[in-house]
């Protein structure tokens, strides 16, 4: 029996939170109808953001900048998703944000190896 699940990377920005003109772009990874939610701490005029696409509107150098940006994102996200599919792992939008994100790995310095291991001790 094959299974097979719906995977969508959206970019977006909310209106009604505008201040200065200026509004936050944010990426919702979906995972058969199971959403999660990333900021990406960038701002953009609300004249520039072309919602249709996702993507900011003109050509100048600020606009290619932050297009080129939301492709890596785009990319880094969908690469987490391939990751976590071939490691035959369970995929949910917060897996594959948590990959994204660099949290699902255990990261340990070289102190808190030596830590660990004086408390073993």
């Amino acid at each position: 029996m094959k299974t097979t699940a719906t995977f969508s990377i959206l970019f977006s920005t909310d209106f009604s939170r505008a201040k200065n003109n200026q509004v936050s772009i944010y990426v919702r990874i979906t995972v058969n109808s199971k959403r999660s939610t990333i900021s990406l701490k960038r701002k953009v005029p609300v004249s520039d953001w072309d919602a249709h696409k996702g993507r900011t509107r003109g050509t100048n150098q600020n606009a290619r900048i932050l297009n080129n940006y939301l492709e890596e994102v785009n990319c880094g996200i969908f690469k987490s998703y391939q990751e976590l599919k071939l490691e035959h792992k369970l995929i949910t939008s917060q897996a594959i944000k948590a990959r994204y994100l660099g949290e699902d790995e255990q990261n340990h310095s070289v102190i808190d190896i030596i830590k660990y291991h004086n408390e073993d001790i």
